[in-house]
This record gives structure tokens, sequence and C-alpha cells, in this order.
């Protein structure tokens, strides 16, 4: 039956009843704006007057509810999903800011590419209190901040170009900084919960709904409520307070103001039964962290019996598998999965980067990623989807940086690319890659470790069916430095006045505010060149200054191109003046760089030092830092000379290297320092180290004969608080006669319990094999065991047998980094947490004790266990804890190496080799992050309850 379109009347519950409450609306956000003038966004976004064709909608029907299902032109339809929470306000680059038109474009395409044919994006939750976040479109509570809208018209109307459509929650429960349902309390000194039941609040929240449903896009001149491209509204994202009456009235509310767009609704964990009996309500959102194949058909079964649609509406992206989407496509209750959450490329280099542990790229930044995105493809293809085969467009040079005599070339990435390669010319030569094969699509950085004067550069991207490649523009950077600004936001300028960035299907361009006059200025040390492309060449005037204050006409000339260039530029400012309704488009600045004269400088090795004993198998090996070094080269050879590890292109001062070294061996180590003229060797040239013999006794882990009491116990392993209740008690082992700890549990509600152990000294597991422990439990119950080394979380799942005491054995190659928590490499030399968790129905006990490490057979090689990357199972319904939300995962070592015989600075057309982004240099910097993001979420992780498990996403900030 399908959906009645004007169900019932218009509640009478409205902020209009309210007048100290009534809106300020466009002149209180223009004033905010003026007493909040330091907090403006870099990308200044304006209103725009789009030609409509640009805009064209895909979606020419709206998506109605046939009982259970969903259909478009009478015909079934089923979502192939995403979350891009943040395309009306976005958190990942450069602090809380509104997204580039770049971003939310790109992200589209690739989810597009990807069959994707519903998003699910926060972007209609955007509050705050008080002016806390002059960004919101609610600042303060019933005052409203227009310009906000722009990322989101951009966002709806580009959508509908692709033919995708949007749910988008109205608010949150969660404090984030987009805002929640405290925005609608607070300022009326109300509590949280009053927001379901208090009529002042009731009626802030439909203001705030009103406006949001009724803006016109200022792209496309439709309203909001008219635009088939918003599939549906939800009440809020995982609302847990929600009641029956409340979620009635709001249904009605909306359906009043919306009549041809549907409404959702859901919680946080499992189904809330008041939206199963919401009479109007049409679609029951549930999610899941991790999901099962099992858990999802049992509740869409549920849904669906209740009369309701139902969507999978966010799930963990490190679940998503071809068996739980397989399962999910062949249940025709699945109306749709939403895998969360989607990122694209950085506006600069890269991929966007998130830390809650399910960040996904699609094609796919790593294998495991690249696995992920595979299957949510297959997912849309199995419901029906057709996959689009669109061209790719081309990725953009943003930099080229000279660096003691050689030039590192900086991109952009582009939708759809799986790799990319960059390529030099010199004149009178062909084009010649600078690396050795291809460089994958989170590649954003490459250096050219000879230079050769005279080079061009291009970067070409590459797809997965092998099709033409799209190649960027070419750039020379005639010995300086090259800096590219596609004036998609204000970040590369010092300043612009009366000028804007517009929206177009192509991400935008900077034009004069209200066809008048303005300028955007740049200073770059050593300016000597600029080019701006435009459409209009006769409204561009470029001046240059030496101070940012006078100015002077530049010379220029116009390319055929319509490039409009100045040479000779006289200081390092250069401002362009735009007129009327011109399009300025691109900015190239160049600048002149002094390369040094010399070889590096003198430097010396610093750990392990010469002659050092007992060292681990995996060390950290540092050195001083060498003056005037553009990049180094790090060796370890054995006592026959013979090369264990090479590693090139390393710009920082430390590495450990991802090899396996032998227990009781001697090795040498040394590092060259390199730059465009030549190379130095570390003083001394080679240093001596031997790594330390495996043990022979086993370590003793945990006894429980330490504690005094149940309270010392309980205070040592502490409950994780988003778990089921777990209390600890001492007892007996009968069959030892010593000391037990007992850890009874209850896993009713979030279906999993388990407690923690910090180490109060770091343990060093290296050189043996495995763990082992008595434990006794009820039987058919699993036991998971989860450590943390290195600063990531690894974990296995030991099955009960038998109702008595087991003694268990556990090898370290069984370990595996939980799907929360990222790819990680087992480093056993640090090892700070101990856990159990226990999962499923029910209540128990479990018994532990003398848990110790084993003790590796004689001629064993330790390794390193877990390496290579390990696979990650599919995920189960045993859950598992939050850990650090990048889970101190480092990106693997670049391969692209140049040999010994090579040298940095030859004009050599042919091979050449080059040091990527993805060098250890960066995996040391993102260690740190990751350690430091580590602290940060563990003092999250006792404070709010938002904090995710493998029930639960861990907090997204």
């Amino acid at each position: 039956m399908q959906r009645t379109t004007n169900p019932v009347s218009r509640p009478t519950s409205r902020l209009a009843h309210h007048p100290q409450l009534r809106v300020v609306r466009l002149g209180a956000a223009i004033l905010t704006a003026v007493l909040f003038g330091t907090m403006l966004p870099l990308t200044t976004h304006m209103p725009a007057s789009a030609v409509p064709s640009e805009w064209t909608n895909q979606n020419t029907g709206f998506v109605t509810r046939d009982a259970t299902h969903l259909q478009v032109d009478g015909q079934r339809f089923r979502a192939s999903g995403a979350n891009i929470y943040w395309l009306g306000l976005d958190e990942n680059v450069g602090g809380v800011d509104y997204p580039t038109y770049f971003r939310i474009k790109d992200t589209l395409d690739d989810a597009h590419r990807a069959g994707i044919t519903v998003v699910r994006s926060h972007m209609g939750t955007s509050t705050s209190q008080d002016n806390a976040n002059t960004l919101a479109l609610m600042p303060s509570l019933g005052e409203y901040n227009d310009q906000a809208f722009a990322a989101m018209d951009f966002a709806v109307a580009y959508a509908g170009t692709l033919g995708i459509r949007l749910i988008l929650p109205l608010t949150d429960e969660w404090e984030y900084y987009h805002g929640g349902h405290r925005d609608f309390t607070a300022p009326l000194g109300l509590q949280p919960d009053d927001f379901y039941t208090d009529s002042r609040a009731i009626g802030a929240y439909q203001d705030y709904v009103d406006h949001v449903i009724g803006h016109t896009n200022t792209l496309t001149g439709v309203p909001y409520s008219q635009d088939p491209t918003i599939m549906a509204w939800e009440l809020g994202n995982e609302l847990e307070g929600m009641t029956l009456p409340w979620i009635n009235e709001q249904v009605a509310h909306i359906k009043h103001e919306a009549p041809s767009q549907l409404v959702a609704a859901g919680r946080r964990f499992d189904i809330d039964p008041d939206t199963l009996a919401a009479a109007n309500l049409d679609i029951v959102d549930v999610h899941y962290y991790p999901p099962t194949a099992a858990k999802i058909s049992a509740d869409a079964k549920t849904v669906t019996a209740a009369g309701k649609v139902y969507i999978a509406g966010e799930y963990a992206s490190t679940a998503a598998t071809d068996d739980l989407l397989n399962a999910a496509a062949a249940d025709s209750n699945v109306t749709g999965m939403f895998v969360w959450s989607l990122f694209g490329h950085d506006d600069r280099s890269g991929l966007v980067a998130h830390d809650d542990g399910f960040t996904l790229h699609i094609p796919g930044g790593t294998a495991l990623e690249q696995t992920r995105a595979d299957a949510v493809e297959q997912y849309a293809r199995s419901i029906g989807v057709t996959i689009p085969t669109t061209p790719l467009d081309a990725p953009l040079i943003t930099a080229i940086t000279r660096t003691n005599g050689l030039s590192t070339v900086t991109w952009r990435g582009t939708a759809g690319a799986t790799d990319y390669v960059v390529e030099r010319q010199i004149p009178g030569k062909a084009w010649t890659a600078v690396h050795d094969g291809t460089l994958g699509a989170s590649a954003g950085t490459v250096t050219d470790f000879r230079s050769p004067a005279g080079a061009s550069y291009r970067v070409r991207a590459i797809n997965a069916s092998g099709a033409a490649p799209a190649t960027s523009d070419v750039v020379t950077p005639a010995g300086g430095d090259v800096l590219v600004d596609p004036l998609q936001d204000w970040r590369l300028t010092s300043s612009h006045t009366d000028t804007a960035v517009q929206a177009d299907p192509q991400g935008g361009f900077v034009t004069a505010v209200g066809g008048g006059s303005g300028t955007v200025t740049w200073k770059q040390n050593g300016l000597t060149r600029a080019a701006f492309q435009t459409d209009n060449t006769a409204a561009l005037r470029v001046e240059t200054s030496t101070d940012g204050s006078t100015w002077a006409a530049a010379d220029t000339t116009i390319g055929a191109d319509g490039t409009v260039t100045a040479d000779s530029l006289t200081g390092d400012y250069v401002r362009v003046v735009v007129t009327g309704t011109a399009h300025l488009t691109r900015a190239t600045l160049r600048s002149a760089v002094n390369d040094p004269t010399t070889e590096p400088g003198a430097f010396s090795l610093q750990s392990p030092t010469v002659g050092a004993h007992d060292v681990t198998a995996v060390p950290t090996f540092s050195w001083t830092p060498a003056a005037d070094a553009a990049y180094y080269r790090f060796s370890i050879t054995d006592e026959d000379g013979t090369t264990i590890a090479h590693t090139d292109g390393l710009t920082a001062t430390t590495i450990r290297p991802d090899v396996d070294l032998q227990p009781g061996v001697t090795y040498r180590w040394s590092v060259t320092a390199v730059n465009g003229v030549g190379s130095t060797s570390s003083t001394p040239a080679s240093a001596s180290f031997s790594t330390r013999a495996l043990p022979t006794q086993p370590l003793v882990v945990e006894d429980f004969e330490e504690y005094a009491d149940d309270a010392e116990l309980n205070a040592t392993y502490v409950r994780n608080t988003g778990g089921g209740a777990i209390t600890a008690t001492l007892t007996p082992n009968p069959d030892t006669g010593s000391q037990a700890g007992r850890f009874s549990y209850d896993l009713a509600g979030p279906g999993y319990a388990g407690v923690v152990r910090t180490l109060t000294t770091p343990q060093d597991w290296w050189g043996y094999s495995g763990l082992e422990l008595s434990l006794q439990a009820p039987a058919g119950d699993d036991v998971t065991l989860q450590i943390v080394a290195g600063g990531s979380y690894f974990e296995t799942t030991v099955p009960v047998q038998g109702t008595g005491w087991q003694r268990v054995s556990v090898p370290f190659d069984q370990f595996k980094p939980p799907a929360w928590a990222g790819d990680a490499t087992l480093d056993p030399s640090n090892v700070t947490q101990l856990a159990f968790y226990l999962g499923g129905d029910g209540a128990g006990e479990l018994t532990v004790d003398d848990v110790s490490t084993t003790v590796a057979p004689a001629g064993t090689d330790p390794g390193e266990p877990g390496s290579p990357t390990p696979t990650i199972p599919p995920a189960t319904g045993t859950p598992t804890t939050p850990g650090s939300p990048n889970g101190g995962a480092s990106p693997s070592q670049s391969a692209v190496t140049p040999s010994a015989t090579e040298n940095a600075g030859t004009d050599d057309p042919s091979g050449g080799l080059a040091f990527t982004g993805a060098s250890f240099s960066g995996a040391l910097v993102l260690a740190a992050l990751g350690a430091v993001l580590l602290g940060v979420v563990i003092l999250l992780i006792t404070r709010r309850r938002r904090t995710r498990t493998a029930a639960g996403r861990v907090h997204r900030r």
C-alpha cells in the first residue's frame, strides 16, 4: 500500500507559541559573523546563481513506501548505502570547518563508482549553544546562520546529479562538534531527557526542523521538502530516550512539512520497540558494531513483521565481507546496508584520515580497504545496481618542492583511481616514470632522486580496469618551488576581499561578490612568477608588492589557453583583482630556491651503540641529522656482509625496519646522507650490535598471588563499562592449591562483558612463542584474550571445552587485530595490557590462573609473530573492547628504493627512482600521533558512554 502523503493535521506544539525563542535568523547570523570574525571558515561559500542545467537531478521520482519495502516508480528499491556524516560541517581537515566542494564531490563520486545509491549524512544536524560553534546552522537556540546551508546545498545538488539519494538525521544523541539534542534543552535550563517531554524543547526542535526542511536550495532552486534526492528525514542519530508519543508527534510534524518524503528513526543498539509501534513511521534504522548475518536477519524479520522498512543504518566497515553482505543481499527483509563511514581525497594530497577505526576509502588505500570496498560494491551488484563506468578525472599537481637539490611532487588524487604514476621529462626526451611500478590509491607525494635540470612533471591516474589513464597538467619547476592553488578554499592565500568560493559541479571557483570587484592575495618567499586561469582574461589584473600594502601593476602575458601570467615579480606578494562575473579557477606560483653547493654535513650513529649486546630483534635505529641532507639510506648486513635490510628515501633520523633478525647473532648497520650534490657516510661508517639470545624460562604474566583481597583485584582488573556487569573475586585453584581470579559476569544488554588490566611496567615477551593459562568457564562459551602490544590491540578467542579446569596454549601467531582496530603487526617486546572478554547471552563465571609465556623450542626462529600483517577473520558475535582508533598501526615501509649505484642529481632521463609519501619517516610520525590518540581515546573511554566496542563505534572525534 502506498504511503499516505498527508496523513494527519499539523501538531500544535510549535516554537511559534514561545515568543522568547523566536528566530533572529539572518540578521543574527550576520551579527554573529561580525562578532566572531576570528572564527571565519577557510572556505567562504557564496550563494550561487548557477545555470540550472548544471544541476540536472537524476532522481526524478520520490522513494515511496509499500508496507515493508521501498519503491521508485512502482519498482522495488533497495539501498546500497554509506555514511558520509561530514558533508555539512567537517572536523577532519584543519579543524572544524565547512568541507570544500571538492571533498564533497570527490567522496560522492567514489560512492557512485562503487554502486552506492543512498548516503546517510549528519549534515542536517548542525547546532550549538551560545555561539560555541558559529559555523553551525543554529549557533544559538532559535538563531540561524544560513551560510551553513552552502555546503549542504552543494551536497544535495551534486548527489542529485549522480542519482544518489539521502537520509538526513535532524539531531544527535551525542555531543559532537555538529551538535545534538542537548542544544534544545540546556539553553532552556532543562535536562537532556526533557527533550522528549517538555513542550518548549519540542517546539525549539520543531522550529529547527522547519528551518532545515523548508530551506530552498540556492543551487537548484528546489526546496529541500520537494527534492526527491532527500529520501528520508531521520528524527535523530541513535536517540536513546524516544517515547512513542514523541515519535508520533515528530513523524506527523515532518510529514506535514515534507509530505513526499519518508521518516526514519532508530537508537544506538538493537531495536527501539517504540519505533515498531509508531503507526506512521516508515523506516527503522538499526546499527551494528560489529554486524553478524544472523543478527541482521533476525532484526530485519522483527522490523518487517511490525510493518516497517528495515535498514542497517550503520555497520562497521571493518566487517564488510562477502559473507556478511551476500547474506544481507539474499534476505528480502533487508532494504539497505549502510557502511560506516566513507572519506575521500584531501584537497592537497593523499586521503582524508579519520580516527574511529572504521574509516573506509573507495577503492581502498590499503589491501584490507580494497577488500572491504570490493565487498560493498559486490553487495550493490547483488541487489541489482548497475555499476557505472565513469572516466577518471585528471589528478592535480598541487606542489613541487625543492629541498637540498631534489624535487618532491605532491598531487591531489582523483575519485576511482587505484594507482598513480609520476613521470618526468627533460627537453628532447621521452616521458619516464620517476619510481618503480605504480603508487597506490593513498599515495600523494613522491621525491625524484635524480631531479635533473629542466625537468617537467606530470601525474597519471589509473583505475582498476586498466582503462586509459587520466593525466594531470604538466608542471615545470625550473629549479624552484611551485605552488598550485585550485581556489576552492582559502588555505593557501594570505587574504581576500569581496571574493567568495562559488559552487559548480567541478568543485567551485572564485568570483567577485555581487559581480563587483574583489582581490585575492598570496605571499611566497622568493616569488618570481604567477599564472592564473580564468574564463575572462579582460576581467583580471595582477599586482605585485614587497610589503603587502603598496601595490604596482605587474606585466602580464596571455597564453593560448587563456592563462594570465606575470613574470619578474618584484616582491613576495602577488594579488589578482577580479571583476564582474569572471571565474578564477587556478593560481600557480613559482618561487626561487637556493640549492646546496656541497654534499651533506657530518653526522653520527646513535643507537644501537657500537658493540651493543642483547638487542631485541626489532630495535629502533637512530642517528644525528646531517646538514643539507635530502634523505638517508639505511642498511643492515650480517657477519658475512650480506644485506639483510636496505631502505632509501628516509627523511627522519630513526627507523624500525620491517625485518626478522636472528637471536644471538652479530650484525652491522650503516646510514648514508644524500642530497642533490652527493652523499656523506656516517661516523662511524658502520656499527656492530648483537641480538639477544632466546629466553629459556617462561615469564609469569599473572598468577593472582599478589592480591591481598577482592578490592585490590577489582582495582587492577577494571571493568569495561560499555559491556555488561562483571565482578572479580579471589578463589582457590583446587588443582594447584594456589590463588586464582574469578570473574562473575552478566551479558544481558550489550551482549558482552570484560575486564582490562593495564600493566604497571610494560612486559617484554620477545623470543617467546605464545601464552599459556588455566581457565574454567561454562562449556561452550568462548573466552577472548586481548593484549595491547606496541600500542596496538590484538586478540584471539579460546573455546571452552568441558566444565573443569583446562590448560590452554595460544601461539602468538593466533593473535590478530580486532576488526575495529585496523592493521598492525604484533611486537611482543612491549606489552602493556591484558584483558579477558566473554560474549553471547546469559550469566556465568570465568576463572583464570597461571598466565605465562611459552618458551620456543630450541632452534626456533622467533621472527615477528603475526608478521606479515595478519588477515583479519570475519567478525563474529564475540564482542571486543575499544582501542586506539588507529590501533598504533604504521603504514608499510616504501618498497621504492634506488639501488646503490644510482646518483642523485644526474640528468639521465631513463629509469629513475623515487621516495613516496609512504616512507618509514611518515610511519614514525603516524605512530607518534597514534600514541597520542591512544591516550586521548583511553581518557574519553572513561568519560563517555558513546564509546564503542565491537558492539559499538569508537568515539568519532
